[in-house]
Parts: C-alpha cells; structure tokens; sequence
C-alpha cells in the first residue's frame, strides 16, 4: 500500500497509469508484464528522459571531471545527455566539443583525442526513485496524458487534464527557484543576450 510519508515509487507512477484507462494496479514490474504495463513502463522512461534532458538543478553537475582513457579519448557515461565547457575556462578556438557516441568529441581539430583531462557542466540522467518528488508529480502527470493518448485516444476519459500538467510543472519550476542558487545570469533568455553561445550553466530557466 503507498504511503503518504515516502516519495512515490516507480510502480505507484505505473500504477497511476494504469488508473487512466481503468486497469487494476499491479503488485510488481519484474516478470512478465500485461502490455498495458510494458507499455506503461515505456512511457514513462521516455517522458522521464524527456524531462531530465532539460537540465535541472537536480541533475546539472558543474565542473564534473572528464578523465581521458589510455587512448586519450574521454569516455562519456551512457546516463550523460549533454556536456558543455565553461568558456571562461577553455578556448573556444581550441576546444567546441560535443558527444560523439559514448565519447567527447573535439569539433576544432575534427578529433576524439585529448591532450588533456577536462572538466564540464554535465546533464545526467537520473533513475526515477533519485529525483525529486515535484520532478516525479510531473513526469507520472505527464506519463499518463501521454499513455492515455496512445492506448485510447479519447479526450473524455483522460485521467489528467493539461491543467493538472500545468499545475505539476508550476511546482517543480518552484521547487527548482528554491533550491537552485538563481541570479540574472542563471535565465536563460538574460544569459543569451549575455552570452551568444548560450552556455548549459545558464540553461536553469530556460524550459
């Protein structure tokens, strides 16, 4: 039984889900699963994906460390969806770098090979149990909507309205106001006009 005192789980967002279209809950996500329920798991990792990808302050590590291999490539993690240097720190006449499959790849110089170990601001993607609960109010809202959409595709029995959806992004972009250390140059529209290149350390508002 789900309680009020804990964060929402995985399976609690599932089984909101499956309540948007009239299925019974279910007890566990391991074995094998009724369709709606693998299809239901799907989305949700897909609108969880989508949401982390903004960058958050959650899930944006500053000056993370980028550690070349013995080949002197830099290897990124599969859970990082975005990297960017500090321009005040790094040239951009030496260094515009970009993933390249699972690895940093140096657009100036057409290369994948270091000379040295770096540091970035990194979007990492996070398991759903290690995000915020606002975060996970959200994605579930938004998980259903979309799940709803595609297995139904009536507007009358959608579980959620896009108010409801509104609503849950208000509350996470309140909850990131109170725990992020905003200033004008953490906005996202004020940091581009600051800075051309648009840096990911400036991307906290810019949703």
């Amino acid at each position: 039984m789900a309680s009020i005192t804990t964060a929402s789980t995985e399976l609690e967002a599932i089984n909101t889900m499956l309540s948007t279209i009239g299925e019974a809950p279910v007890s566990s996500l391991t074995g094998t699963l009724p369709n709606e329920v693998s299809m239901a798991q799907t989305i949700l990792n897909e609108v969880n994906r989508e949401v982390q990808s903004q960058g958050w302050h959650f899930n944006v590590e500053k000056e993370y460390p980028l550690t070349r291999n013995a080949s002197n490539q830099i290897p990124l993690g599969t859970n990082i969806v975005r990297v960017e240097l500090d321009n005040t720190k790094y040239s951009r006449a030496t260094y515009d770098v970009i993933q390249r499959g699972l690895f940093l790849y140096n657009k100036e110089g057409r290369t994948n090979v270091f000379d040295k170990d770096l540091e970035a601001t990194v979007i990492i993607l996070l398991d759903f149990t290690e995000i915020p609960e606002q975060a996970r109010r959200y994605i579930t809202i938004r998980a259903s909507r979309i799940f709803t959409d595609r297995l139904i595709g009536s507007q009358e029995i959608r579980g959620y309205t896009s108010q409801d959806e509104v609503i849950a992004l208000a509350n996470l972009k309140q909850a990131e106001v109170s725990t992020a250390d905003h200033s004008i140059f953490n906005n996202y529209d004020t940091a581009r006009v600051i800075d051309r290149h648009g840096s990911i350390r400036n991307i906290d508002e810019g949703r």
